[in-house]
C-alpha cells in the first residue's frame, strides 16, 4: 500500500513538471482562433476607394448661334421688293418705274473676239435718282441685246434684257452721330450677306448662283455698288459661240447656201 501511494505521487509530480516546462500548450488551449483580417482589410479598402472616387460631370460645349445671312438680291430691289429682276425686258422695267425714270440711253459696244471678228453689242441703260432723308442714291440699270447677235432685225427695245446695276450712295449730313461709308458696308453688307468671298481692288466681292456683287467706299460719305447677272452673261457667251466660233460660222454658211439653188 505504501508502495502504490509513492508511485502515484511520483506520477503527479512528473505531470506538473512537464506542464511547467511547456506552458504554450496551456495557452493554446485557452485562446480561441481569430478570423483572418485580410478579407476585412480588402473590403475596407474597396469602400474607401469607392468613397474617394468623385462622380464625373460631363461638360457640354455650348455652340455659338450662327449669324443668319440673307441671299444676294437678284436684281434691283426697293424696300426689299424686287422692281427689276435679271433678264427682265426694258419695256417691263420702264413700266414698273415709269414715274421716276429718265430717258433710255442706247449705245453700241464693239468687242474684239479671239477669232479676229468684231462684235457690235447693243447696250442700253436707264438712270434713276432716289432722294431720302439720309441718302441721295443714283441707280443705273444696264441692258444688252443678245438677240441682235443672231439677227440684225432684232433691234426693238423688247430684245434688251437687264444684266447689270451700278449704284452710288451719298450720305447726307446727319449731325451727331454722323453715318459713314464704313457703317453702310458693315451693317448693310457684311452683317447682312455675311463674309465676302474675297477683298481685292478695294471691293468686297460677293457671289451666288444668280448674282455677283461688289461694294466699296469711295470716301467717308460715298459708297459704290456693282451687280451683275452670271446667267445673262452666260447667254451672251453662248450667242457669241453660236455665231462667231468656227463651227458657228460654218453652220451659218450652210443656212445661207440653202437659199441658193443650182
Amino acid at each position: 500500500m505504501k508502495f502504490l501511494s509513492t508511485v502515484f505521487l511520483v506520477l503527479i509530480s512528473l505531470n506538473v513538471i512537464s506542464c511547467s516546462l511547456n506552458p504554450a500548450r496551456i495557452i493554446k488551449r485557452d485562446k480561441k482562433p481569430k478570423a483572418p483580417e485580410v478579407v476585412q482589410n480588402q473590403t475596407t479598402a474597396k469602400k474607401t476607394s469607392s468613397v474617394a472616387k468623385k462622380p464625373q460631370v460631363k461638360r457640354t460645349s455650348q455652340k455659338r448661334p450662327r449669324l443668319i445671312t440673307e441671299p444676294l438680291p437678284e436684281g434691283w430691289t426697293v424696300d426689299r421688293h424686287p422692281v427689276a429682276k435679271w433678264g427682265m425686258s426694258l419695256p417691263t422695267v420702264m413700266s414698273n418705274v415709269l414715274d421716276s425714270a429718265q430717258s433710255v440711253e442706247y449705245w453700241e459696244e464693239v468687242i474684239d473676239l479671239p477669232t479676229g471678228y468684231k462684235l457690235p453689242l447693243k447696250r442700253a441703260k436707264v438712270y434713276f435718282q432716289i432722294v431720302t432723308r439720309l441718302t441721295i442714291e443714283s441707280v443705273e440699270l444696264h441692258f444688252m441685246n443678245i438677240n441682235h447677235i443672231y439677227s440684225s432685225t432684232n433691234h426693238e427695245p423688247s430684245h434688251y434684257i437687264m444684266n447689270g446695276i451700278v449704284r452710288g450712295v451719298e450720305l447726307k449730313p446727319t449731325g451727331f452721330p454722323q453715318l459713314t461709308a464704313d457703317d453702310i458696308i458693315k451693317y448693310k453688307f457684311l452683317m447682312t450677306y455675311g463674309t465676302p468671298k474675297e477683298f481685292s481692288g478695294g471691293f468686297h466681292h460677293y457671289q451666288s448662283k444668280n448674282t455677283t456683287l461688289k461694294v466699296r467706299d469711295l470716301d467717308s460719305r460715298h459708297v459704290q455698288i456693282q451687280m451683275n447677272s452670271p446667267q445673262v452673261d452666260k447667254k451672251l457667251l453662248v450667242a457669241i459661240d453660236d455665231m462667231y466660233s468656227e463651227e458657228g460660222i460654218e453652220y451659218q454658211k450652210k443656212l445661207l447656201l440653202r437659199s441658193i439653188d443650182f
